[in-house]
């Protein structure tokens, strides 16, 4: 037997099984003897790395992609941010909650007053109104007041007569002053204020 084998042992078969054992061994030793440790830090690709092994540490969140589930994160009930901000109409501004029109109208007394904010804006929204002492006070900061003074929603039983005093602010601070609610006397300019929408 033993001759036998000494017949096909030929340089080609010895070499050929010592590249075997050399490869097979040497993989093993690089599986066995290799680890992290033994890595350059940043030196594996992703397409080596094992799926969801890493966290927020490794990576930079600028490069990423918008997660393909958040594509409505931005929106609540399917409107966007920018539809949720308040608008008012054009010719308003919005201040302290309320769209306050730009310009005093022609003076009038309280009640025709009161008709024509509730006609302003008309087809297209609910109407306006007088502001409140409050909302033009407010207003003050952004607007210059009208000569002799501005109407306001504010009204009182008149303590002389039956008929109602109107509340005027006639000046830049807020100071005030009451009116009949009866042309001519209680006709003072005036401006309509309106809710927001969004």
């Amino acid at each position: 037997m033993i001759q036998s084998l000494r017949q096909r042992l030929t340089y080609a078969n010895v070499m050929s099984t010592l590249a075997v054992f050399i490869a097979l061994g040497g993989s093993s030793y690089a599986a066995v003897k290799i680890s992290g440790t033994n890595l350059k830090n940043r030196s594996i690709s992703a397409k080596k790395l094992k799926r969801n092994t890493l966290t927020g540490r490794e990576i930079r969140e600028s490069r990423i992609g918008r997660v393909p589930r958040a594509a409505t994160a931005d929106r609540l009930g399917g409107v966007t941010a920018a539809n949720l901000k308040l608008h008012c109409p054009l010719d308003t501004f919005l201040i302290a909650g309320v769209c306050v029109e730009r310009t005093a109208r022609a003076p009038m007394p309280y009640f025709s007053a009161v008709l024509e904010c509730l006609e302003a804006g008309r087809p297209s929204s609910t109407g306006r109104r007088l502001p409140t002492n409050a909302e033009l006070r407010d207003a003050l900061t952004a607007i210059s007041l009208a000569p002799g003074g501005e109407l306001t929603a504010n009204v009182y039983p008149s303590s002389t007569s039956s008929r109602l005093d109107v509340l005027v602010i006639v000046d830049q601070v807020g100071g005030f002053t009451l009116v009949p609610d009866k042309a001519p006397d209680g006709s003072r300019q005036f401006r309509c204020v309106t809710e927001p929408t969004n």
